[in-house]
């Protein structure tokens, strides 16, 4: 184990498990609803998502489809900011840290949604440096749109992730105000 993932899975320690332990308090506390303190003040819903990528082709260096857990704070069902925990194509632990936006699509239905997000990637370290434009120390600046519906606190959502392939994702709001 080398100090690069040591340090990753401190901050990802300090910055990512308080952040939904925070709000799955907020959540658990039913006054809090209604209180306009940090964070309920500034976000209007948690959601906890998992997913299942597919890649467009395939590589020698596949270590298999990667798989996400995620976990992303709303305003105004609008703005969001949120972390993805995941293994890339090549095995190895990441994260993607973003703030996104959600436009909703009721000329198609009133559940469609498309979200933009915009952060950075951490993990895709020694040989696989290349496999993401820009990466500096295994850190990469992405874009990712998608595609999704969402009723009530269930959604569903298909990320492109540029070259590489799709990821299907499902997710539940755990808090809404």
């Amino acid at each position: 184990m080398t100090v690069r993932y040591v340090v990753t899975t401190i901050l990802v320690v300090l910055v990512g498990l308080p952040s939904i332990g925070i709000s799955l308090a907020v959540a658990a506390d039913e006054t809090a609803r209604n209180d306009e303190s940090w964070p309920t003040k500034w976000f209007d819903s948690v959601y906890l998502q998992a997913g299942y990528g597919i890649h467009w082709g395939d590589g020698d260096d596949y270590k298999g489809a990667p798989v996400l857990g995620g976990f992303e704070a709303a305003h105004k069902d609008t703005h969001r900011i949120g972390i993805s925990l995941f293994n890339n194509s090549f095995g190895q632990f990441s994260q993607y840290y973003y703030y996104g936006y959600k436009w909703r699509l009721p000329f198609i239905a009133e559940a469609a949604h498309v979200k933009l997000s915009g952060g950075l990637i951490y993990g895709y370290v020694d040989e696989y440096e290349d496999k993401l434009a820009y990466n500096y120390n295994g850190w990469s600046p992405v874009i990712i749109p998608s595609l999704g519906w969402k009723r009530d606190r269930l959604g569903f959502d298909v990320a492109i992730l540029g070259g590489a392939g799709v990821m299907f994702t499902v997710g539940y709001d755990v808090w809404q105000r």
